[in-house]
């Protein structure tokens, strides 16, 4: 009777295995689950998609479909899954690798990505759809000529679609082809007038190249559609502010802070602005607070002890900066900034040696050179009087406090200040992030990631080439002449170098005149 019982199970296991797996019957539920998920209802679509699959396991078409279902709910691990099992399947369906990609870009993978995306170009998937996305992946890992190539390729697949042209305006930006960046961005604005994000990205390029009244224009187009835009009240109020309009610039950052009030960028670019109109007392208040938001950036303490020195509070102003080489030692400007401090107070030795470190940081500080110049005047002075060695002078009673640190132009974008670099990074990543703290406006860190790049690599002409770039920005005109020249002798055939250094002749000759 056992052995009877237990023949009658194995037959009904045995016919319950059959049941279970029946292409035909599969066949109503994926199209009910097609239906569900053309109405966007990603739970009901789910369900049929696993009935399907359930009834016919060998199916790599039901778990592609449940994958982007699931992908669409939000539910990317399962997503991955599912498109994982469509490729074991079908291993040379383009679709599913392209799925594989789009769901590795949501789970932040990149790499994975891009080797997704190729795998699907590999098996004939020649759509724009594909080519953008995996810009899109290279453009995440800093790779801005494999992205340029995809974003070309996908356009030319597609010629009317704006946003893949936008996008390649963004490489070109990141590339410092600002020229380029305009032509794509006007060309996506002719297919897509209504583009803020256009009119964003080309009003940034305009104030690189220092055309800042056509930057306001664009930002004007982008604030009318989208008025708590933070970045295009980041960007106007800092065109205005190379305009010398420093009350509009004070406004927009004050617009711009109301917005994204814990951003340490928008202190320190406001408090510029009220120390050109003479609003010290605010501007500290400004600085006080970035250096709350940003305690162990050198950067906020440098600004600080600016506004000290203009208010006449001079130990203050010494310990910041004190502070700030104490942060980050191979800062020049923080050396400077104490060194000048020393000088105007009259303390030329200590002044040398501040300012002498600065130049050994950057040789080519030319700022530095005058000022260290001078102090060995005073000091050379001293020693040759015939008469017993005098006290040191005395300060003046009111001190010209020490230069206001010029503020960055255009930033790309509000981001946070830097952490200072780990050791044993290559020149190549030294000079990624200088370009990136370029974009993002932040000149005086994308010139010490600079300057490291060119110390570990001194043949490298594109990283002369971008921190003379940085230079052009703040109008150290001399200094970006000779990173460029620099750039030109290693590579005598840098175009951009070229353009560069005409632009930079042509801006010392107007300050000759």
């Amino acid at each position: 009777m056992r052995l009877c019982s237990l023949a009658l199970l194995l037959f009904l296991a045995a016919a319950g295995v059959v049941l279970a797996s029946d292409p035909k019957q599969a066949e109503k539920p994926f199209k009910d689950g097609l239906r569900y998920e053309q109405n966007s209802q990603w739970k009901e679509a789910e369900a049929a998609y696993s009935e399907a699959i359930q009834l016919n396991p060998a199916s790599g078409l039901y778990y592609l479909h449940r994958a982007r279902v699931r992908l669409s709910n939000g539910d990317a691990p399962r997503a991955l899954e599912d498109a994982t099992a469509a490729t074991r399947l079908e291993p040379n369906n383009g679709e599913a690798f392209e799925l594989l990609g789009n769901i590795d870009v949501q789970l932040k993978n990149s790499r994975q990505a891009v080797a997704d995306y190729t795998r699907a170009v590999e098996l004939g998937l020649n759509e724009a759809a594909v080519y953008n996305a995996r810009a899109a992946a290279h453009m995440d890992l800093s790779e801005y000529d494999s992205a340029l190539a995809d974003y070309t390729a996908g356009i030319k697949l597609r010629l009317d679609n704006p946003e893949p042209i936008r996008l390649r305006g963004d490489v070109y930006i990141a590339m410092g082809r600002f020229n380029d960046a305009i032509d794509d961005y006007d060309q996506s604005i002719s297919l897509k007038p209504d583009n803020p994000d256009a009119f964003l990205g080309r009003g940034f390029c305009w104030g690189q190249l220092g055309d800042y009244r056509r930057a306001i224009q664009d930002f004007d187009k982008v604030l009318s559609q989208r008025p708590q835009d933070a970045k295009a009240l980041t960007l106007r109020g800092a065109a205005r502010f190379r305009l010398s309009q420093n009350e509009l610039a004070v406004a927009d950052f004050t617009e711009a802070l109301k917005i994204n009030p814990q951003d340490v960028y928008l202190y320190l670019a406001r408090s510029t602005a009220l120390v050109r109109l003479e609003r010290h007392s605010e501007a500290l208040q400004d600085r006080e607070e970035a250096v709350r938001l940003a305690p162990n950036s050198a950067e906020v303490y440098l600004a600080r002890g600016g506004s000290y020195h203009q208010l006449g509070l001079h130990e203050k102003g010494l310990a910041d900066r004190s502070k700030a080489i104490e942060l980050n030692p191979q800062l020049p400007e923080a050396w400077l900034a104490r060194g000048s401090a020393y000088y105007l107070l009259g303390d030329y030795a200590r002044a040398e040696t501040d300012l002498a470190q600065a130049v050994r940081l950057r040789p080519d500080y030319q700022e530095a050179a005058d000022v260290l110049a001078k102090a060995r005047e005073h000091l050379e002075e001293a020693k040759n009087t015939a008469m017993p060695p005098a006290p040191p002078p005395a300060p003046p009673a009111k001190p010209e406090p020490p230069a206001e640190p010029q503020p960055s132009p255009v930033p790309a974008k509000p981001v946070t200040l830097p952490i200072i670099p780990a050791p044993a990074v290559t020149a190549q990543q030294h000079e990624s992030r200088g370009r990136a703290f370029t974009q993002s406006g932040k000149y005086p860190e994308a010139l010490a990631e600079l300057t490291s790049a060119i110390q570990l690599a001194p043949g490298l002409a594109t990283a002369y080439n971008a921190r003379g770039y940085v230079y052009l920005l703040m109008r150290d005109y001399r200094h970006a002449l000779a990173d460029f020249n620099d750039a030109i002798r290693l590579r005598p055939g840098y175009t951009n170098a070229y353009q560069n250094r005409s632009i930079a002749l042509k801006a010392l000759g107007k300050a000759a005149q």
